[in-house]
This record gives C-alpha cells, structure tokens and sequence, in this order.
C-alpha cells in the first residue's frame, strides 16, 4: 500500500474506520442515492439506479459497489414524502439515537414493542423507519428509459435501505469481514433477490456479493474520499445534535410550565 498523506489536522485510517463504522470490529453536499426500480415504466423491475433526476440508468447485473461507512438512523417521514424528524447517523444501536425534535429514536418502537402491538397501535408509528445508511461508490453501465447507454464509475453514492432490505447489508458483508479488513478494501457485487407477499405483490431484495478475494489498493483518491464522506457525516450529526439540544431544552421548559400551571390550576380549586 502505498503512503497516505495525512492532511493537517486530519483522522488516522484507524480512526475514520471507527467513526464510519467500517471495520471487522466495529461493533452539507447531496450525492446521488442508490435505489431499486419498482416502476415498471423506467427499466427492468428491480433493476439498480442512480436517483440523479436526470439520465437514470438502470441496470440488472454488471453493478459493482464499494461500501465506505455503515450507520443506523432512525427517520420519520410525512404523508406529503416530506422528512420530518431525523436521527444522528450511529455505527450500532448501543448508541444513543438523539434526534431533530428532541427525543430519541424518532420515537421508532423497537422489535419487541413492535411485535406487541396491534394492527391499530401500529398505524400511529406509520412514516417512522429505521434505516441503515451506507455510503461508497458505484460503479455500472446502464440503460435509460429511452434506451441511451450511460456508464458511471466509481460515483459517489449514498444507500439507504429499511425493513426487509435493512439486514442484508450486515448479513452479506460486516457479519462476514475477515479479521482486520475494512468495508473498502473490496468491491461488492449487487444482486435482487425477488419475493411476493401475503397479497401477491412483488418485492425486491438487494443483495451483496464481497469479493474478499480482490482486494483494492487504499490509494490517496480513495483515502481522500473516505475523509471527505466523514466529514460529510460530522456536519450532519452536529447539526442534528445543535436541533436536539435546542428542541429538548424547549421540550424540558414547557413540561416545567405545564406542571407549574397544574400546580397553579389544583391551588386555585382548592381556594375555591
């Protein structure tokens, strides 16, 4: 491998593996995010995408993707698609989830609590999701819908995937990691996996195939890359832990002034 320069300031390797949540041990600016198609009338159900707005190509096969950080978060989201609440970015569920509006977790119910509830409890938790969050880069040759051929390589990338696609991520590559490699020292092949459900309705898997027996070079691009996505997740986890403070302090406040006016209510029946 060659030597890495450092800049100024700046993390050891050991460290940004820490903080992206990259190792076999560890337990601002938008980029495109990496989706499934379930449209038919774009490309291939199921097929794999780049959400750019513009030229999306998709592609079935041939999609190779190099996994740089691997967070949890906890989102809440309107009926209008609309993001209202979200958590700090963390590498495992042992920590703390803070969030925008002061509370923890998005007030995301757990698996336990989940599975106690009824149908009915349930709906009142609609649009909250737990999220695993994995930044990289892609790389693939695809089609758009008007049959233009587009090709991307190693384009920077965010994925973000919940409930049945949650897992497969772990399960696939972190479970797996060999002793002392990290999420970057290979590329990943990506697959679909289609299932249907109860009432007949197709869905997707993603699935990922590391090739631990291809290992890349930890070059300056790349090692510059991961300094820059980290940086990345240090402006949003600080904006959302300046949101929490502020938004618990008010949280803390009103709560006071409710108890003082009951106080206050209780005091005057009694006069009364």
């Amino acid at each position: 491998m060659t030597e890495l320069v450092v800049q100024e300031g700046g993390l050891t390797l050991a460290e940004i593996s820490a903080k992206l949540g990259a190792s076999s041990t560890s337990t601002g600016p938008s980029i495109p995010e990496l989706k499934m198609n379930y449209d038919g009338e774009n490309g291939p159900m199921g097929s794999f995408y780049l959400k750019t707005g513009h030229d999306q190509a998709y592609a079935t096969d041939g999609v190779r993707f190099r996994a740089f950080s691997n967070h949890i978060q906890f989102q809440h989201w309107g009926e209008d698609n609309s993001l209202i609440n979200k958590s700090l970015l963390i590498v495992n569920e042992k920590k703390e989830a803070r969030d925008q509006k002061g509370g923890f977790r998005c007030n995301v119910p757990t698996y336990d609590q989940s599975i106690a509830m009824s149908l009915e409890e349930k709906k009142k938790f609609e649009g909250r999701d737990k999220y695993r969050v994995v930044r990289g880069l892609i790389s693939y040759t695809g089609k758009t819908s008007d049959g233009r051929e587009i090709t991307f390589e190693n384009q920077p990338c965010v994925l973000k995937s919940k409930r049945k696609n949650f897992g497969p991520f772990y399960y696939d590559i972190v479970s797996k990691l060999p002793e002392g490699k990290k999420l970057w020292d290979f590329e990943n092949i990506l697959s679909k996996e289609t299932k249907t459900n109860t009432h007949g309705k197709k869905y997707y898997i993603m699935h990922f195939a590391p090739q631990f027996g291809s290992p890349l070079e930890m070059d300056q691009i790349t090692y510059d890359s991961l300094s820059y996505i980290d940086n990345l997740i240090s402006v949003e986890n600080a904006d959302i832990e300046k949101h929490f403070k502020e938004a618990h302090t008010n949280n803390v406040e009103n709560a006071q002034a409710d108890r003082i006016d009951t106080v206050i209510q209780a005091l005057d029946a009694d006069v009364a």
